[in-house]
């Protein structure tokens, strides 16, 4: 009889780490997805029903910070993979986009007293800077998971502390964000997204602080050792088949929840007419994202990890397809009943690939020799920025042909029934088709406990070398 997965990887299996390394790395994702999930959710619909940009425009505004985080997100990851200070490689870097981000937060929704293309300009600027900040803390937290612990469901259950702490930051940005943009009353929309803008950075500046501080005990499992150049980097981290071909699917994945994270509020706002269900639909996919994890962690004991973020996928593309029939299957039920749908393969879709991740670190340590968590959570963060990214700006893209009108703060402009459909296919059936794309490719994926086994048997210590600069006030090597 063959022996179940988790058997398989009895030899991964390294000490527990302390509850407070969870809670206090889990808490993390608060910040990243809250900055990850507003700008999704709200910054589109910002610009065209409130700054009166153009679709076309507005999905530029959205998807060119992300590209330039593409070449950002590496370069962090291979300079906290050289630094060095009492600290530990990444939380030096953290602290910094601590301080950062949330500045960059809070003017990005600052309202500024511009229209049309110049108020588009002037948004770009701010997402480039606010995207960096993020970066800066983002990629050094991606890479940890992959270098305090060894074992190979140690990683998933960081992960799905993780997980739960997405579902909080989706109840905040997905939920008391729009709250917040609608509490100062019709025809004050600016003021209501300048509120939130400051209200959201200072969570994010709170629960930065506290990952930073609550990380502190983490134990670090790595040597310093002479760290290769950008494209040597490159070159190693795309040359392990398993990071290569877990990539795209990933990618897909991000794109298909940011197309329709975008499309909620367009939804709710004219093929519903009601913009208040924004929360509620989000709550309805943030309470599954909580409550299943248990599960989701129970099955990919049981199945491994990747048939069971193909199972993930099915929910998520049951719920998107049944997303689109809600003018005839009775409105708000039916969309409550399809986001639990969403919810429920939204936190597979979640807690595992950030888990396949640290595995893929794992392994290319084990099959170079060679300490490269930061670079691969540099490849990692820009995919899922550009990704997120690109999800809104596929939306853009159906509401543009649609023929969408946009408007001023204030401005009531009625949209034709080709504009409805058009956004109601973006923000369900588009979603659906990508994500099964993505299933498609993760057949390709090959990295399951046995094989982690196998690759992790020995070790290859990488010959240590004299420390490089990292940033000020730390060393690297």
């Amino acid at each position: 009889m063959t022996a179940p997965p988790a058997a398989e990887a009895d030899g991964l299996r390294g000490a527990m780490l302390p509850r407070s390394v969870h809670a206090g790395y889990g808490v993390g994702a608060i910040a990243t997805h809250v900055f990850t999930t507003v700008p999704s959710l709200l910054l589109l619909i910002y610009l065209t029903d409130a700054l009166a940009v153009a679709p076309a425009l507005a999905g530029f505004v959205v998807v060119a910070p992300k590209a330039v985080d593409v070449l950002a997100g590496p370069f962090i990851g291979i300079r906290s993979d050289r630094t060095v200070s009492r600290w530990g490689p990444r939380r030096p870097w953290m602290l910094a986009g601590t301080f950062a981000l949330p500045v960059c937060f809070a003017l990005l929704f600052a309202g500024f007293p511009l229209q049309g293309a110049p108020a588009a300009f002037a948004v770009l600027a701010v997402f480039v800077a606010a995207a960096l900040s993020a970066s800066v803390f983002q990629v050094p937290y991606a890479a940890m998971p992959g270098e305090i612990t060894d074992s190979y469901h140690e990683r998933s259950v960081l992960q799905s502390w993780r997980t739960v702490f997405v579902g909080v930051a989706l109840l905040l940005g997905g939920a008391l964000a729009p709250v917040l943009v609608h509490s100062t009353g019709p025809g004050n929309a600016i003021e209501g997204y300048r509120l939130m803008g400051v209200v959201m950075a200072a969570i994010t500046m709170a629960v930065m602080a506290g990952c930073v501080y609550w990380t502190r005990k983490a134990p670090l499992r790595r040597r310093v050792h002479e760290a290769q150049g950008l494209v040597a980097q490159f070159r190693t981290a795309l040359g392990n088949p398993h990071f290569r071909r877990l990539l795209p699917t990933a990618f897909l994945q991000v794109v298909a929840s940011g197309t329709m994270i975008a499309g909620v509020p367009y939804v709710t706002g004219h093929v519903m007419g009601e913009p208040g269900y924004t929360a509620l639909l989000v709550v309805c996919v943030t309470v599954p994202l909580i409550a299943t994890m248990p599960v989701w962690m129970a099955v990919s004991r049981r199945l491994d990890k990747r048939p069971t973020l193909a199972l993930a996928a099915g929910f998520f593309i049951a719920g998107a397809v049944g997303l689109y029939f809600i003018p005839v299957m009775g409105g708000l039920p039916w969309a409550v009943a399809m986001s639990v749908v969403v919810g429920t393969g939204n936190a597979g879709c979640t807690m595992l690939p950030y888990s396949m991740l640290t595995d893929c670190i794992a392994a290319t340590r084990a099959v170079s020799g060679r300490h490269q968590a930061g670079v691969l959570a540099g490849i990692w963060s820009s995919m899922e920025a550009l990704g997120g990214a690109l999800g809104a700006q596929l939306l853009s893209a159906a509401l543009a042909v649609s023929g969408y009108r946009q408007s001023a703060a204030g401005e009531a402009v009625a949209q034709t029934d080709r504009a409805l459909q058009g956004m109601l296919v973006g923000s369900t059936l588009v979603p659906a088709a990508v994500m099964l794309a993505s299933v498609l490719l993760l057949r390709l994926y090959r990295l399951n406990a046995k094989e982690m086994a196998r690759l992790t048997t020995t070790v290859p210590e990488p010959s240590p070398s004299r420390p490089r600069a990292g940033p000020k006030g730390a060393e690297g090597g």
